[in-house]
C-alpha cells in the first residue's frame, strides 16, 4: 500500500511532484485539465515528459489522473455523451505522456432514463474509448454517492459494468472513496461495518479489481447523498472504520490518495508543513512508520 494525495498544479505539475514528495507522498493524484471544462489544454509533450521524470526521481508510484467532472457516460443525451467520451479518451492518451498508471472518473448520471440505460450507455463508452487508448494506462470506475440519478453508488452497478467487459480484465478496474461510500449510505464506521462492506465489494466486483482508494472524512450524515470532503479525524465516519480498511490484507495493492482540504496559512498559500502531518495521519491508521525525510 502508498500512500498520497490529490494535488494542485496550478500549471506547475513538476514543483507538485516535488511537494508531495516533501510532504510524505508516495503516490500522487492531480487534474490533467480544467477539471469543470470541456476543453483540454494545447498538447505540451516536454512538460508531460519532465512531470513523468519528476514523479520518477520522487518515487511517486502511481501516478493517478482524476478525469474532469463533466464527463457523464451514463447519459443519453448524444451530444454530452459523445463530448464526454472524446475528453476521457484525451485523459487516457495524455496519462500516458504523464507516466500515469490510473485515470480515474465518476460514472455520471443516467439523468432520468433509468438505471440499467444509464449503464448500458457507460459500457458502450467504455467499449468505444478502450481500443483507442494506451493499454498501459488503466481506467477506474469511481463509487458515487447517489444523489438524484447518479450512477456508481450501489456496488452491483459497478460490477455490471466490469462483467460485460470481460475483455478489458487488465485495463478496467474500481476507485473508492471513503466519503463517498458514507454518503451512499454504507457505513464503515466500526471494524465490523467496514468488514462487512469490504466483503461486499469482494462478493460483487472483486477487491483484486480496487486499485485506488480514495481516503476522505466526511461531516455530512450516513446515507445524506452529499459529497463533500473533511480531514482526517474533522469528519464524523472515525478512525476505527477506516484503520480496519487500511490494514485490511486484502488491500495491501491498493493506492490510498487523500481529496481532504488543504488548509491555507495567513496569506492564503496552501499550508504544506500542516498537510505533511495529514498525510502522517493516514500513515499512522494503516500501521506505517513515518516516512524518511528525503
Amino acid at each position: 500500500m502508498r500512500i498520497g494525495r490529490h494535488m494542485p498544479t496550478n500549471s506547475k505539475m513538476v514543483k507538485a511532484a516535488q511537494t508531495a514528495r516533501e510532504i510524505g507522498c508516495e503516490a500522487i493524484q492531480i487534474f490533467a485539465s480544467n477539471p469543470t471544462g470541456w476543453r483540454p489544454p494545447a498538447d505540451d509533450a516536454k512538460l508531460c515528459a519532465a512531470f513523468a521524470e519528476a514523479a520518477r526521481i520522487h518515487q511517486l508510484d502511481p501516478v493517478v489522473l482524476h478525469a474532469p467532472y463533466l464527463i457523464n457516460l451514463g447519459t443519453t443525451d448524444d451530444i454530452i455523451w459523445e463530448k464526454s467520451i472524446a475528453l476521457l479518451t484525451w485523459t487516457l492518451q495524455r496519462g500516458s505522456l504523464l507516466g500515469a498508471r490510473y485515470i480515474v472518473f465518476h460514472t455520471g448520471s443516467h439523468r432520468g432514463a433509468g438505471i440499467e440505460a444509464g449503464l448500458a450507455r457507460i459500457i458502450q463508452a467504455i467499449e468505444r474509448i478502450l481500443p483507442e487508448t494506451p493499454e498501459e494506462v488503466m481506467l477506474l470506475l469511481e463509487n458515487d454517492v447517489g444523489a438524484g440519478n447518479s450512477l456508481g453508488h450501489s456496488f452491483e452497478h459497478l460490477s455490471t459494468v466490469l462483467a460485460a467487459l470481460p475483455q478489458y480484465q487488465e485495463r478496467l478496474g474500481v476507485c473508492l472513496d471513503t466519503a463517498h461510500l458514507w454518503g451512499a449510505g454504507h457505513d464503515i464506521s466500526t471494524t465490523p461495518a467496514a468488514r462487512h462492506v469490504l466483503q461486499q465489494c469482494s462478493d460483487t466486483f472483486g477487491l483484486e479489481r480496487l486499485k485506488v482508494l480514495h481516503l476522505n472524512d466526511t461531516e455530512k450524515a450516513l446515507g445524506s447523498h452529499r459529497d463533500v470532503h473533511a480531514r482526517l479525524g474533522e469528519g464524523i465516519i472515525g478512525q476505527e472504520g477506516l484503520r480496519t480498511l487500511l490494514q485490511d490484507p486484502r488491500l495491501a495493492h491498493v493506492a490510498v490518495l487523500m481529496e481532504t482540504p488543504i488548509k491555507l496559512d495567513e496569506q492564503g498559500k496552501e499550508d504544506w508543513l500542516h498537510d505533511s502531518g495529514e498525510i502522517a495521519k493516514a500513515r499512522e491508521l494503516a500501521g506505517y512508520p513515518l516516512m524518511p525525510e528525503s
